[in-house]
């Protein structure tokens, strides 16, 4: 099952020249991560809740076309690898009304305790590194 969000561009997300800030990217795509997440039944807040916290060690953007206010966007976040130490997120961003896709990117992650130490998910919390091993592409 592919997860899409989508999502309306708001008036505050622009920039001078009238499109969206580059910036504002990042936060779309950890509203889409987060989002999916809690579709596939593992919110941030039960990782949070079992003492495991996701930092993003990087993110990668490519911008291939831009998007204004009142366009809408289809954000659509996959697993792109994951070995129960780290995560990376693949993104694909595009205008919904032309179809034409205005990002590609990545998130990487990895899982640590909430000293920020590195933990293996599978032994922390085996059933969501489950459900990830199962989603990934």
């Amino acid at each position: 099952m592919d997860f899409i969000l989508e999502r309306k561009i708001n008036y505050y997300e622009t920039d001078r020249m009238g499109i969206v800030h580059h910036s504002n990217y990042i936060r779309f795509l950890e509203e889409a991560r987060c989002k999916m997440l809690e579709e596939y039944d593992m919110p941030y807040s039960a990782f949070e809740r079992n003492g495991v916290m996701i930092p993003v060690l990087g993110v990668n953007c490519s911008f291939k076309q831009h998007v204004t206010f009142d366009d809408i966007i289809l954000i659509q976040p996959f697993i792109k690898d994951f070995n129960g130490v780290r995560l990376t997120m693949g993104y694909t961003i595009s205008n919904k009304k032309t179809d034409a896709v205005v990002l590609t990117g990545e998130t990487k992650h990895c899982f640590t305790d909430s000293n920020l130490k590195p933990i293996r998910l599978q032994k922390q919390l085996p059933e969501f590194y489950e459900k990830f091993d199962r989603l990934k592409n």
